[in-house]
């Protein structure tokens, strides 16, 4: 297969290395050295630079087997043992002050700095704005990733020497002031940037900065909002964030260029997790291709150690519209075929369910199917293994695993959701923004629509220590079972401060039956009988989750960076 390679440029003494990779989406020509006085002349030198930029983006976080943990392990929805227990550490609270790193790096921002420092040195080029758009998204790309780990942050837009003083030694701004740079560097890449039409495939495009504006500007209007009252508050309200995540939702929506994938309702949505190309899928706005060329560094299995929580199979539907404390469809927890029945169609094709395909070798004309039990302690700790990201189908020239399963950055159903969530934290949803979104995301898995004059009130909705309205807890179901296992769970209890969702408690898994002891014994268990896998991980009282809502939605800064500027000061609780 062909190699695919990133780019290593080495500008001596400018600080401004790339890291080379050999896994990403983009063919690229390697190139080993560039001298900088030759470099800068055309837009194929911009296109160079930018390509390495490309290397920030996320992808699967491969273990030497090539397996990884599922995107929302160490969550209230996804727990993960053996190789990957340590992704439940951020929630888990078990983080210690660093000396140096910590994630606390600049390297990222001053690569772009440096690209938007020396780009008008190229004088012409018909692609030459665009790549200018590309390098502001990925500065508030950048950005963004240390606000959520840091909140206030030190805003640099040059390529800092030892002369610059002031922005060396200075303070970090506020939160609020790094949420409105990040949102104006987003919408110079939206004046900047093509369409998609317009640029070869799997690039940046204006649509993937008008989302990316979308989820900033929700996070922050939804973290100012709920952290009004501690330590980690911002300077507004949220009111004009959440306005902005609307907006630029909607213009998403308006912009006609993406949509859902629709197709048969029982199996759309676990096919568009469990291709190997998405280049014709109308829906998927940017994501991160593979080959098995390089061996370890693909997906060869699936997200494995990992298991959905019985929290998370409580929140689905049933196909009637009604959740499971309420609908007389639901069938009980205590065995899996029970569990999965006339649930929401995104269930089934989200769970391992018996009699679902393992293998799939077209070569040999065989099939092997899951037992009518599920997953062990390290395939699926809880019980309820992932069939989403799983492809069966062997690969015909390796005569395995496909290794080529793609990791998707950018979805247009966010978009939905984003605009759906934005406007009911405003107060201004309607019957017909919900058509536009949460129902759309419904009506392609056959489920009933949400009437937002008649929603039925659920004996188990999640205590989020706050009062919300019917909608909005509707609202935050849906984002959840949509995103399910795309790595947006722990970032939506941060921004929601929904702390009390997980403080004194332990996530569980399925009902340990006699079928399950036969095949698993001697697995731990709570008084009820469920699976309970983390019964002496996690490093709260009792074993439940350590996370300290004085200290912990936020990590701490390196002891050096304190030292080196004293003007940069701890983060609260540390």
């Amino acid at each position: 297969m062909k190699k695919i390679y990133l780019i290593l440029f080495l500008f001596v003494g400018l600080g401004a290395g790339l890291s080379s990779c050999k896994k990403d989406f983009l063919n690229l020509t390697p190139l080993d050295q560039v001298s900088d006085p030759e470099f800068w002349k055309t837009d194929q030198d911009l296109e160079l630079y930018m390509n390495g930029l490309y290397n920030v983006l996320p992808g699967w976080n491969l273990s030497g087997s090539g397996g990884h943990p599922l995107l929302d392990a160490g969550t209230d929805m996804a727990i993960t043992v053996g190789l990957f227990l340590g992704e439940k550490n951020r929630l888990d609270g078990a983080i210690t002050i660093p000396s140096s790193g910590g994630g606390w790096s600049w390297t990222n921002v001053r690569n772009v700095n440096y690209f938007l420092a020396n780009s008008d040195r190229v004088k012409t080029g018909a692609l030459k704005d665009h790549y200018t758009g590309e390098a502001y998204f990925f500065r508030a790309f950048n950005y963004f990733n240390l606000l959520k780990q840091f909140g206030d942050l030190p805003i640099v837009k040059t390529p800092l020497t030892v002369k610059d003083e002031a922005a060396l030694y200075g303070p970090r701004s506020s939160r609020t002031d790094v949420v409105n740079f990040i949102l104006s560097d987003l919408d110079l890449a939206v004046t900047k940037l093509k369409k998609k039409s317009e640029v070869p495939a799997q690039r940046i495009s204006r649509d993937v900065a008008l989302l990316l504006k979308s989820r900033v500007a929700l996070y922050e209007g939804t973290w100012e909002k709920y952290h009004q009252n501690d330590a980690f508050k911002g300077t507004t309200d949220g009111k004009a964030f959440l306005t902005a995540a609307a907006n630029a939702a909607k213009a998403v929506m308006d912009g006609a260029i993406y949509r859902l994938t629709t197709g048969n309702p029982n199996q759309v949505y676990y096919e568009l997790f469990n291709q190997v190309n998405l280049l014709s899928d109308p829906e998927v706005m940017l994501w991160r291709g593979y080959t098995f060329a390089f061996g370890s560094n693909a997906l060869q299995t699936w997200p494995n150690g990992s298991g959905y929580t019985q929290d998370m199979v409580n929140l689905y539907l049933c196909t009637d519209g009604l959740p499971i404390g309420v609908s007389p469809l639901y069938r009980g927890d205590k065995d899996i075929r029970n569990v999965v029945m006339n649930r929401d169609p995104r269930f089934v094709q989200t769970v391992m369910n018996p009699g679902d395909p393992v293998t799939i070798n077209l070569k040999n004309d065989t099939t092997k199917y899951l037992l009518p039990l599920l997953g062990g302690a390290q395939t699926g700790p809880t019980g309820y293994e992932s069939q989403k990201w799983r492809r069966p189908q062997f690969d015909p020239t390796t005569n395995g695993f496909s290794g080529e399963v793609p990791y998707i950055i950018f979805r247009y159903a966010e978009a939905l959701l984003n605009y759906a969530e934005a406007k009911a934290e405003l107060g201004e949803l309607t019957q017909a923004d919900v058509d536009l979104t949460i129902n759309r995301l419904r009506a392609r898995v056959g489920m009933p629509n949400m009437n937002i004059a008649s929603i039925r009130t659920d004996p188990n909705w999640p205590d989020y220590g706050y009062t919300l309205s019917s909608a909005l807890r509707e609202i935050r179901r849906e984002r959840t079972v949509e995103l399910m296992a795309e790595g947006f769970r722990r970032d939506d209890i941060m921004r929601w401060a929904a702390h009390k969702l997980i403080i004194g408690k332990r996530p569980k898994g399925a009902f340990y039956s006699d079928e399950l002891k036969k095949a698993f014994t001697n697995l731990p268990v709570d008084a009820a009988n469920f699976l309970d896998p983390y019964r002496t991980s996690l490093v709260g009282p009792g074993s439940t989750w350590g996370f300290d809502p004085a200290k912990h939605y936020l990590l701490p800064i390196p002891i050096n960076e304190m030292t080196l500027n004293p003007a940069i000061k701890q983060n609260p609780g540390y």
